[in-house]
């Protein structure tokens, strides 16, 4: 017997990459960052282990003060999330319903498609191009809540800056999220844009650039007022979402930001090296700005997977109808794709 309301019995759980911690797997499945947090992390957290008898702020005036600084806003332009993925479906629910249907890409990250169900709200598939790239003229409208990455996931493709200023312009009586979990990668930041488009809202992560996966943290940034509905709506639902231990270690990688950005070239040329050797061996490659490649395997994808896995390798293959035949490999440390590299050109000898 199932106590289950009809809505919520008909909820498709989303399905992560394979999780494994064993020793000598290598997980190019879930883009994480390869590299551990900075120093000053370890040591933020220990300092609030002695005060989780008391409760955290719940307004993360001191993480929110720390981000603010670093990306040049004001604290009143900043949220802060229970990762961006919270921050993502509290801005669905503040910002869309039933009457209110959200826009967003037919290939794109799948976690969207679970909120809207969780939330009842319609989606409205707009396909990519041939090419995977995103076209503006499909968001422009009127009355649509418009949602998408920029890298987009799973392709890796930005959208230019100028093309969401258009997307956001065309209406600016709906809101338009733009959902930044990959742009330290080599992406241009819409962030300039929340000057002058009030109903711009971006979101982003600690679990990709930041190397703070496990935390659970993420933030949301836009104009004040906007920004203060969404505070609303996430203090109305889970005042203390985002917990002492995440909040130190938030404001702990923002103080020594530059070694998470040396990461990001560090990933950057690892990712360019990695989609040269793959073109080699036959794979077609698109020009990601993610911390992962999309690409089509010279044999059965499925196949390669099992093949990888068999060997301790984790990628991911995706189940959307536009992604089959393809495989998303997050960039590791060079040592990493280099086991990758050659354990595929090993593949494919025995293929032939």
């Amino acid at each position: 017997m199932s106590f289950l309301v009809p809505r919520m019995a008909a909820l498709s759980p989303y399905v992560p990459g394979m999780h494994t911690e064993a020793e000598g797997a290598l997980r190019l499945n879930s883009n994480e960052s390869p590299y551990p947090p900075s120093p000053g992390v370890a040591s933020a957290i220990a300092e609030e282990a002695g005060k989780l008898s008391l409760y955290n702020d719940p307004d993360c005036t001191a993480l929110r003060e720390a981000i603010a600084e670093r990306l040049g806003v004001k604290p009143g332009n900043v949220m802060a999330a229970n990762g961006s993925d919270q921050a993502l479906l509290l801005a669905m629910a503040a910002f869309a319903d039933a009457r209110h249907p959200v826009a967003l890409p037919d290939l794109t990250y799948s976690y969207y498609d679970d909120f809207a169900a969780f939330l009842g709200i319609p989606l409205l598939r707009r396909p990519l191009r041939e090419d995977f790239t995103l076209d503006a003229a499909d968001y422009c409208e009127p009355g649509v809540t418009v949602l998408f990455p920029n890298p987009n996931a799973p392709t890796g493709l930005a959208v230019p800056v100028e093309e969401i200023r258009r997307i956001a312009k065309a209406d600016d009586g709906r809101v338009v999220v733009v959902d930044e979990a990959y742009v330290d990668f080599g992406a241009e930041t819409a962030l300039p844009l929340i000057d002058v488009c009030p109903n711009l809202l971006i979101t982003r992560t600690f679990s990709k650039s930041g190397s703070l996966a496990g935390a659970r943290l993420g933030y949301a940034l836009g104009d004040e007022t906007l920004i203060g509905e969404l505070q609303r709506v996430r203090s109305a639902t889970d005042l203390y979402g985002v917990s002492r231990m995440a909040q130190a270690a938030g404001i702990a990688a923002m103080r020594e930001w530059p070694y998470y950005e040396a990461n990001c070239r560090r990933i950057e040329r690892t990712r360019e090296w990695t989609r040269r050797k793959l073109t080699e061996l036959g794979f077609e490659v698109l020009p990601s700005l993610g911390n992962f490649v999309f690409a089509r395997p010279p044999v059965d994808a499925a196949l390669l997977q099992r093949r990888l896995e068999a060997r301790g390798i984790y990628v991911r293959r995706l189940s959307a109808e536009r992604a089959k035949g393809r495989l998303r490999i997050t960039i590791g440390t060079d040592a990493d794709m280099e086991r990758l590299i050659a354990a595929i050109r090993a593949i494919l000898e025995e293929e032939r």
